[in-house]
């Protein structure tokens, strides 16, 4: 459109500048516009022509380059409005009348949130709130097929109206405490899904991020209640586990103290045994001797009496008769 409007202008200014410069010449035909233009130099018309020649092919030449950058495709349009192709990317050329739209064909990144104004459901119809992040890409081979049938509002199209619907019915297919046990199985869940939706379009789902997932107060209370419940339950039972472990070890002290105590009665018994068998008379008077006075030098033994230890005693002699 803009080369067409310089074409218009310029081409006013140069056929009027031939007009002119006819008129100057004192041609009978430009005769009657002659006394109609001021005073001016015999080349000046020619000047207006050619500035206008020059202004426009210099307006061509630039209408006609373009650069296409790393990442992006040009797509081209005719002054008609419809597609005549697509450039890849560096300086390109097309025709003055023609005009191109760059698209991104690298990986483009966008996120949806999901509020309590826009929030997803789990299978139990609890509401679920979440930050989904996709990362996705356009096919560069099939841009202009993507172009032709959906148009340049692709992504309003197709993407911005996919994306939440594909999440919303993701979720809920799961229960809520299955959200958050299994967030990775979510997060696989939706991304084949989305490629699924988007591959008829040549519309490649790069990546899926599935963060910051939430529930409704409600839902929050009863799980904060339900994880206290846990928790008194879990201290109830290491005190039982407390108090069961102090009984095994009294029980344990005791059966230690009861076989002590039957090592023992068994060694007294096995020791007295053997004393019955290696007392005698002599051995008993000994030890009892022992015990008395271990000091003791003479010792009276009267017949069927009692031993008595004599240490300071001195025998009298008998008289004969």
């Amino acid at each position: 459109m803009t080369w067409i409007t310089l074409t218009v202008v310029l081409g006013i200014a140069f056929w009027g500048g031939i007009i002119w410069w006819a008129a100057t010449r004192n041609d009978p035909v430009a005769a009657p516009i002659s006394r109609h233009l001021p005073e001016s130099p015999k080349w000046a018309p020619l000047a207006v022509s050619g500035a206008a020649a020059l202004l426009w092919l210099v307006a061509s030449a630039a209408l006609s380059l373009h650069t296409v950058g790393e990442r992006q495709v040009a797509i081209v349009y005719n002054f008609s409005g419809t597609i005549a192709g697509k450039k890849d990317p560096g300086v390109v050329t097309t025709a003055p009348w023609q005009h191109v739209k760059k698209e991104n064909v690298g990986i483009l990144h966008d996120e949806w949130v999901f509020d309590s104004n826009a929030a997803a459901v789990s299978i139990d119809q609890q509401k679920i709130t979440a930050l989904l992040s996709v990362n996705y890409q356009i096919d560069p081979a099939q841009v202009v097929d993507l172009y032709r049938r959906v148009g340049a509002a692709w992504k309003s199209i197709i993407i911005d109206a996919r994306v939440p619907q594909v999440f919303k019915e993701v979720t809920a297919t799961y229960t809520t405490p299955e959200l958050t046990a299994k967030r990775e199985q979510l997060r696989i869940d939706t991304k084949r899904r989305l490629t699924d939706e988007l591959r008829p379009y040549d519309i490649r789902v790069v990546d899926v991020f599935v963060r910051n997932i939430g529930f409704s107060q409600s839902y929050a209370d009863a799980i904060e209640a339900k994880q206290k419940q846990v928790q008194d339950a879990l201290t109830a039972q290491a005190k039982v586990a407390e108090k069961q472990a102090v009984a095994r070890q009294l029980v344990a002290e005791a059966e230690g103290e009861a076989k002590a105590n039957i090592a023992r009665a068994r060694g007294e018994a096995t020791a007295n045994r053997l004393r019955q068998l290696s007392l005698t008379p002599l051995l008993i008077q000994q030890q009892a001797i022992e015990k008395i006075n271990p000091n003791v030098q003479v010792i009276i033994c009267p017949p069927a009496s009692v031993c008595i230890p004599n240490s300071g005693i001195v025998p009298q002699p008998q008289a004969t008769p």
